[in-house]
């Protein structure tokens, strides 16, 4: 009889361990081990509520012993959270064990902030992402992989679903406008580190004699809708002067195409993507930053700059100024109390920077072509005002404050 029920558990731990899904439904299902954390189990969700912090307390992280993931049916981890407090954490590390000693660390930048759940995936392909997978640890840090410190209040991060894939589950999304702080809006960096967006921009840093790329996990471009796609950048790299497209990771079908160096302001470009056969169905991009040139290795980054990325949209025209403001209008011109915004559409969007490039004024969805702002208590000087329509054109014009 013992070696029944003996055969019986052992049989039901094999065929739980193979679950490639973690929902939460009621149950933390076995991500039970927390570190600076405590959980609450809801009908559908987890919560993760951080422990108030003193200074001193960081990187709160949640794992499991058992999760008996078949890697063989995939490398790709898409968790599924809302990160609700505007002071949550901005970076999330996967982790799992090398073979022998030390571990793999998988990177991604999140939001904080947020009203909804967001989907993150993260490719875990390693030749240690091998056999049955149990120990997976999931971290939680501050942008560019630094110590987020615990508030002194407790934070909740809500863990709807864990799962394990042979490729991502995406949305459809062709344009990028970097316009939210701190979202990158999917991309995620390889080779290289991403910083923002701020101020309208993402940065991406590359790694010197790195093969240093942008790719995109959460959305994908419905090919046969668009053929082309505008990018809107800042190259300050002196030697990094080609970009180089790879569609669903196909390398065998890439497209490369020259860019300018060293820019002293941003420059739009118009790439024809029909001239590889991988631009077919729904494709996720991934965008490389190269130097042909390289000594040690053509085609990977010099490392000698950023690059600043203000816009990317994937699209049908070639025209590239067909996105400017047909009409806009800021007056009066120097002022002191007010700017009146004019438009011919109706205006979706206004931004205000400082000279520094801080954003002072921001406000979406107007619905109207003219808008007020108030100024009278901008100190004195020069601003940059940035006003987009709802056709998505846009144009940043100066203006001054005086008094």
């Amino acid at each position: 009889m013992k070696k029944i029920i003996l055969s019986m558990v052992m049989l039901s731990i094999s065929f739980l361990g193979m679950a490639q899904t973690f929902d939460f439904n009621n149950s933390d299902d076995g991500w039970n081990i927390y570190t600076h954390f405590t959980a609450t189990l809801n009908a559908t969700y987890m919560t993760l509520t951080t422990t108030p912090g003193d200074g001193t307390i960081k990187n709160p992280n949640f794992s499991t012993l058992t999760a008996g993931v078949d890697t063989s049916a995939g490398s790709y981890i898409g968790i599924t959270l809302k990160n609700s407090d505007p002071n949550g954490p901005t970076y999330m590390r996967v982790t799992y064990p090398k073979q022998g000693n030390g571990r793999v660390y998988k990177n991604i930048d999140i939001t904080a902030g947020d009203t909804d759940f967001k989907t993150y995936w993260i490719d875990l392909s390693n030749p240690n992402w091998t056999g049955t997978m149990d120990d997976i640890k999931i971290i939680f840090k501050a942008v560019g992989n630094t110590d987020y410190i615990l508030p002194t209040n407790s934070i909740n991060i809500d863990i709807d679903k864990i799962e394990f894939a042979a490729q991502p589950s995406t949305t459809e999304q062709h344009v990028y406008e970097f316009d939210v702080d701190n979202d990158t809006e999917g991309w995620q960096a390889v080779n290289g580190t991403i910083s923002g967006p701020s101020n309208g921009y993402l940065t991406f840093t590359p790694e010197q004699n790195k093969y240093a790329k942008i790719k995109q996990l959460s959305h994908h471009v419905d090919a046969s809708q668009y053929s082309r796609v505008h990018i809107t950048l800042k190259n300050l790299s002196t030697d990094d002067d080609e970009i180089r497209f790879i569609f669903n990771g196909d390398t065998q079908n890439i497209l490369d195409f020259p860019i300018s160096t060293s820019d002293a302001d941003f420059v739009t470009y118009d790439f024809d993507l029909t001239a590889s056969t991988a631009w077919a169905g729904d494709v996720m991009v991934t965008i490389a930053f190269r130097d042909p040139d390289n000594p040690n290795q053509a085609g990977q980054s010099s490392g000698t700059g950023d690059f600043l990325i203000d816009r990317i949209e994937f699209t049908n025209q070639s025209n590239v100024d067909n996105k400017t403001l047909p009409f806009l209008d800021i007056y009066p011109n120097p002022a002191s109390d007010y700017i009146k915004v004019q438009t011919k559409n109706s205006i979706t969007e206004i931004t205000i920077y400082d000279i520094t490039g801080k954003t002072v004024y921001k406000q979406l969805n107007m619905d109207r072509p003219v808008e007020i702002i108030d100024i009278s208590q901008y100190k004195s000087g020069i601003y940059l005002i940035k006003v987009k329509d709802v056709n998505r054109y846009s144009s940043t014009r100066k203006f001054v404050k005086f008094r």
